[in-house]
């Protein structure tokens, strides 16, 4: 697995209470960590009590398999053991979620731990939530669903901001804020009924690896679930110019930017072409060009009309991309000359090429007069892309010989031929 480079920020916090959204299930796609500041994100809770967290740098890595429950990746980490990582979800209703967990996948098995934290309506107003604790197991083998709705929990009053048991004022009170073990909702019923909380579900505790994803809340008919997926990519393209000659070159520059515009400081882009007449995209020999944090160029040297992208296939951590088109266009280049080799009585003639060969196109010698040009004669360029006009007796001055676009390339015109006498 690759290092997504990505930290857990922990912290769990009393909820305000929310408005109640429209019924319907949905998915939520988060990129990274990054959720927005919404009600459902990723803690780090203590395994034996909430705050009871062992000292220790926690790293996300991005896992990429075809077996996740939902896109293409999944959350993986490796513990060192006493804590957990996994699924916060804030509410407005304790009693009314009735969804409340995500996906685990531990090859080994992991031992885990759920949290449900309340605030009773005599404690609105403070910092005060009474917290339970369950223990989880999550089975060797494939991925599990694991939900905190329907667990017994061990209750304790905290003192969120202090991020402590509640302070009581004598021993009996003090024995009372260690309650039975209870439902969420038959102790919500006992104290004062429903009102707003958080659940936690977390995996780790045994420092065994594991990995989470679709992380859900709701009511049945009203589940959001969470799709943990990698950064997205975007790639883009340019050139020092659009129309050469053949043989010309063109720098290609290629730059890749994850979602925020950030340079990626690994990847590969490769540099693909689709030149006339071909079917599709094909990568270009020797085209590929590592970013390690700058903008790669290659240097290319098309002899017909072709379109260039970048494509960049992703990693562990980002999703592919491929570019816009850059599109260059080649002109085709036409050389002519005076053919004085007939010998004597002969009629003069010009005779040159095409470049690259452009067989069975038609070429045109014309006259260059100071009224336009004038159509002096036509032929057809050979198999050899070479051909010669029999120059008109009675016709002197400067003559240019054209072709039109063909074959993938642009128009072409002669340099100006001068013919002085048709007479030997």
């Amino acid at each position: 697995m690759r290092r997504a480079g990505l930290m857990v920020a922990a912290a769990v916090t009393a909820v305000a209470v929310q408005a109640a959204p429209a019924h319907a299930d949905s998915t939520v796609v988060v990129r990274g960590l990054d959720f927005s500041g919404g009600l459902t994100s990723l803690a780090i809770t203590g395994c034996p009590g909430l705050f009871d967290r062992v000292a220790e740098p926690i790293s996300t890595y991005l896992s990429k398999a075809a077996d996740v429950p939902l896109g293409s990746r999944a959350l993986k980490y490796d513990l060192a053991g006493g804590n957990a990582v996994g699924a916060q979800h804030a509410v407005a209703s304790m009693t009314g979620t009735t969804v409340a967990g995500m996906s685990v996948q531990a090859p080994q098995g992991t031992t885990g731990v759920a949290y449900a934290g309340y605030q009773s309506p005599a404690d609105y107003g403070t910092n005060l939530v009474w917290v339970g604790r369950a223990d989880l197991t999550a089975a060797a083998g494939g991925w599990q669903q694991v939900d905190a709705t329907g667990l017994t929990y061990t209750w304790t009053q905290y003192d969120l901001a202090a991020q402590r048991p509640a302070p009581l004022a004598d021993a009996a009170a003090d024995a009372a804020t260690a309650e039975a073990p209870a439902t969420v909702d038959s102790f919500v019923a006992a104290h004062g009924g429903d009102g707003p909380g958080f659940w936690t579900v977390g995996f780790g505790c045994d420092g065994n690896p594991f990995k989470v994803d679709a992380l859900r809340v709701g009511t049945p008919g009203n589940v959001t679930t969470y799709d943990l997926e990698g950064y997205t990519s975007r790639t883009a393209i340019g050139g020092s110019r659009s129309r050469v000659a053949p043989g010309d070159g063109v720098t290609l520059r290629g730059t890749l930017r994850d979602e925020r515009g950030a340079a990626l400081p690994h990847g590969l882009l490769v540099l693909e072409s689709q030149p006339y007449g071909a079917s599709g995209f094909s990568p270009v020999e020797g085209a590929t060009a590592p970013v390690d944090g700058g903008d790669p160029t290659v240097t290319v040297e098309p002899t017909t009309h072709t379109v260039y992208r970048w494509r960049f296939a992703g990693t562990w951590s980002v999703d592919g991309s491929v570019s816009p088109t850059f599109t260059v266009d080649v002109a085709t280049l036409v050389d002519a000359a005076l053919d004085v080799s007939g010998g004597a009585g002969q009629p003069l003639a010009v005779a040159g090429g095409t470049n690259p060969p452009q067989p069975g196109v038609r070429a045109t010698l014309w006259e260059v007069t100071p009224h336009g040009r004038a159509e002096v004669a036509h032929t057809v360029v050979g198999k050899d892309g070479r051909y010669s006009f029999e120059v008109p007796e009675g016709h002197t001055g400067r003559f240019v010989v054209t072709v039109p676009a063909a074959h993938g390339n642009l128009a072409g015109q002669s340099p100006v031929v001068l013919v002085r006498a048709l007479q030997r």
